[in-house]
């Protein structure tokens, strides 16, 4: 892919799903998340390093196996605000929205952030089985949940939902869309939900007509990204349309303009417009086509 963005990997994690813990046979990298808030230690990494987790004394349901980088396994693990000042012992940490840790993080280990929060996010919202209410509980070496009761015993992996996010052109000019409720000046792509038993190009025809009124000539797949905030995987699409007059839906977005690669530098230099954060793959689909 000619464009990584923020949560790319160059090579494929590898996952072992029969890997015990207790042997030694691994150094770890060892991430942690409080509530909802990712652990920065010592204001300059988000993890640490061992070559032992038993040291931590951690409960296997709340240890999450994340990827494995040839003989280093990086985990997380859930825990408690006592708890970490004891493995923290002597060293200064802070507590960071996992918002403002992707900000901060290197490429390399945000996709480990960006785990650990989805996972942890999902099994404290997942605690009861949705066919008997039983309990739920955490198989961490798949990273899955199983219903306690043997009459039951439901099994659910985490949820992803697939959204397409497109880059629309025509001639020499992407469209650009605004939400009412997003901050001032601030314009992305468009973007929507799959609906039951369509296709992501159909989402992306259907989203666009429904948005904007645009009709499509073609769209084509670029690149995509999980998106850790709302558990979607964002598709990103390259799309031509048949025009430019575009008839906004106001009940679902605010404004929408054409700009050329000029008109949009000008602009965003003057801050008339924001564009998205790095980390989006919205920016990446614009970069994209300002390099393109």
């Amino acid at each position: 892919m000619k464009n990584l963005h923020l949560f790319s990997i160059k090579n494929k994690l590898h996952f072992d799903k029969y890997l015990n813990l207790q042997k030694n046979t691994f150094s770890y990298k060892c991430f942690f998340v409080l509530k909802n808030k990712i652990i920065f230690l010592n204001n300059e990494k988000f993890y640490l390093e061992s070559n032992n987790l038993e040291i931590f004394v951690i409960k296997k349901s709340s240890t999450y196996i994340l990827a494995k980088e040839k003989n280093t396994l990086i985990v997380g693990f859930s825990i408690t605000l006592n708890k970490l000042k004891t493995i923290c012992n002597n060293m200064n940490f802070s507590l960071i929205s996992f918002r403002d840790s992707i900000r901060i993080a290197s490429k390399n280990i945000t996709p480990y952030i960006s785990a650990l929060y989805s996972l942890n996010n999902w099994k404290e919202n997942n605690k009861y089985c949705s066919k008997c209410g039983k309990k739920n509980i955490f198989l961490n070496l798949d990273n899955s949940l199983t219903c306690i009761n043997p009459h039951c015993n439901s099994k659910i992996f985490p949820r992803i939902d697939p959204t397409v996010i497109i880059l629309i052109q025509y001639k020499d000019k992407i469209l650009l869309a605004r939400n009412k409720d997003w901050k001032e000046n601030l314009y992305s792509c468009i973007a929507g939900f799959c609906e039951p038993n369509e296709s992501l190009e159909q989402t992306v025809y259907r989203e666009t007509f429904e948005e904007v009124g645009l009709r499509l000539k073609e769209a084509n797949y670029l690149f995509s990204q999980f998106w850790p905030f709302s558990n979607n995987l964002m598709v990103g699409f390259k799309a031509i349309a048949e025009g430019y007059k575009i008839k906004i839906n106001k009940f679902e977005i605010e404004d929408a303009i054409w700009v050329s690669k000029n008109q949009l530098l000008d602009l965003k230099k003057k801050k008339n417009i924001i564009l998205p954060r790095k980390y989006a793959i919205a920016y990446s689909l614009i970069d994209y086509w300002l390099n393109s």
